[in-house]
């Protein structure tokens, strides 16, 4: 028999014991699956209050990558670092976008009909009467105080 290692009758070549650190990936490198988790939770928590669309699909996948490197570790008896942090922060923004999007969906016809007046609107008192028509039927759909919307006419 040959007296190369891995060839012969298993007594002579070296012994392959899985690699200590870290799971690995496909080529033996660490396996990262968990720390894309972590950015992609991130990204979710980050672009939420921007752009809620983003968030939504951005926490989504985090939770996805997240557990399936949690899997992945599980069959390995390894550990998954970014991980759990990635299941986190996505589960979170996943909650945030999902929070903006029923209100969006349940203020529509406010929000569209204040952003078509303001497209129509010509000079600063056309969109101050803007703010004044939309922000009480906005106050009236919530529920909300007289006056309480006008504190934040700056974010519209």
């Amino acid at each position: 028999m040959s007296e190369q290692p891995g060839q012969g009758d298993g007594g002579t070549g070296r012994e392959f014991a899985p690699a200590t650190g870290g799971p690995a990936g496909p080529d033996g490198g660490p396996d990262r699956s968990g720390w894309r988790a972590l950015w992609l939770g991130g990204g979710a928590l980050l672009l939420t209050p921007f752009f809620f669309p983003v968030g939504l699909f951005l926490g989504i996948a985090a939770l996805v990558v997240g557990i399936r490197a949690r899997r992945r570790a599980g069959r390995r008896r390894a550990s998954a670092p970014g991980a759990v942090g990635g299941i986190v922060l996505g589960a979170i923004g996943l909650a945030m976008a999902s929070f903006w999007f029923a209100v969006t969906a349940f203020l529509w016809t406010e929000l569209n009909g204040y952003q078509t007046c303001l497209t129509s609107a010509n000079t600063t008192t056309d969109e101050k009467n803007c703010r004044d028509r939309y922000f009480t039927d906005i106050e009236k759909r919530l529920n909300l105080p007289a006056g309480s919307m006008s504190r934040y006419s700056d974010m519209f």
